[in-house]
């Protein structure tokens, strides 16, 4: 009877420690599973997106890069619209529920360059409604590893088709041909260029030589004797026009100037404020109506006059127009030559005077 009672309490024991075992893995699993455990109250929402892109069930859901849930299942829409052909259930803390809102985005992104595939939501604004049980988030396509790799075979063939015109432009400066290929492989290039060094370094030689134009300039003492004279000079005109010496010294320091210039320009104002009020000759000119008036007048009646002229009236205008006064002036100018040469050729025919009484 006592081996007997001495097994039940071993069993007991033994039931007790695995009672014991369950529950410290029941807490193991629900510390293990943090955030997104077994006891914390869930939600479902629903993500549509064009394309899966690899994303599995029981894949995580991330919130601003914090984790919140896992997708439940991923199928085939039945909705005819592209941008819904795949939709994604998601199970969600309950938490996050005035969080998620119908101004978030959520797009499918890979862990890492090469990893696992999960859902990336963002954190809505209050311009937005938050997402109730049920409720559904339109996905946006974002670019995954397949795109990566496609943009990386652009680049490669784009990457050969410069490596090929590389080449040919190598072997076109090889050739010699263009102005690299010319600057590489003429010699006239290096020999000018030789020619141009050699020329300098005589130029170098000869002004420190003292030879030409250069040279002198550089080692004759006499130039800068002349600039140095020169300066000397340049210093006492200056001390002399400082001092109000000479036209340019009484012209820069006589305030004589300065007082007849500001009186001739008050003189020019006084005749200014004249002319304008309309006193004297040239203030009547130009303010008084009646002599511009007697001007036009005058001016109409010459013109007049030069018309008539013109016309041929009158005795001016006869003599202008009119051919015989022209005539006569003519005759009588050639009956005078006459009259001087037969003068000339016997003056005693025209002096001669016969006096006769009977």
């Amino acid at each position: 009877m006592a081996q007997r009672k001495t097994l039940a309490w071993t069993e007991l024991r033994v039931g007790m420690l695995v009672i014991a075992s369950f529950v410290l893995l029941i807490v193991a699993i629900f510390y293990i599973g943090g955030e997104a455990g077994f006891f914390i109250p869930k939600y479902t929402i629903t993500a549509y997106f064009p394309s899966a892109n690899g994303l599995r069930t029981g894949a995580e859901v991330w919130l601003e890069g914090v984790t919140i849930g896992n997708v439940s299942s991923v199928r085939i829409s039945t909705q005819g619209d592209p941008a819904r052909s795949v939709e994604a259930e998601m199970s969600l803390d309950q938490r996050f529920e005035n969080i998620i809102r119908t101004d978030s985005t959520v797009n499918i992104l890979t862990t890492g360059l090469l990893g696992d595939m999960h859902i990336e939501i963002t954190r809505g604004t209050t311009a937005g409604q938050p997402i109730p049980a049920g409720g559904a988030l339109q996905g946006v396509e974002t670019g995954d590893i397949r795109q990566i790799i496609t943009g990386t075979n652009d680049f490669v063939a784009n990457l050969a088709v410069l490596s090929e015109q590389f080449r040919r432009m190598a072997e076109r400066v090889d050739r010699g041909e263009g102005t690299i290929g010319k600057f590489l492989s003429d010699t006239s290039i290096y020999d000018n260029a030789d020619l141009a060094v050699t020329e300098a370094v005589t130029l170098v030689r000869d002004a420190r030589t003292g030879n030409g134009t250069i040279g002198r300039l550089m080692s004759d003492d006499q130039l800068y004797q002349r600039i140095s004279t020169t300066m000397d000079r340049v210093d006492t005109v200056v001390a002399r026009i400082e001092r109000g010496e000479g036209t340019a010294g009484k012209f820069i320091s006589d305030p004589s100037l300065y007082n007849r210039a500001d009186q001739l320009v008050a003189r020019f104002q006084t005749v200014a404020d004249s002319i304008d009020k309309g006193e004297g000759t040239l203030g009547k000119l130009i303010k008084e109506d009646a002599l511009y008036e007697e001007m036009r007048q005058t001016i109409g009646k010459v013109s007049t006059l030069a018309a008539s002229i013109e016309s041929g009236q009158g005795t001016a205008g006869r003599l202008i127009k009119d051919p015989a006064l022209y005539n006569s002036l003519n005759q009588t100018s050639s009956e005078i030559l006459k009259l001087l040469y037969d003068f000339r050729q016997d003056p005693k025919r025209f002096l001669t005077i016969n006096f006769r009484l009977f």
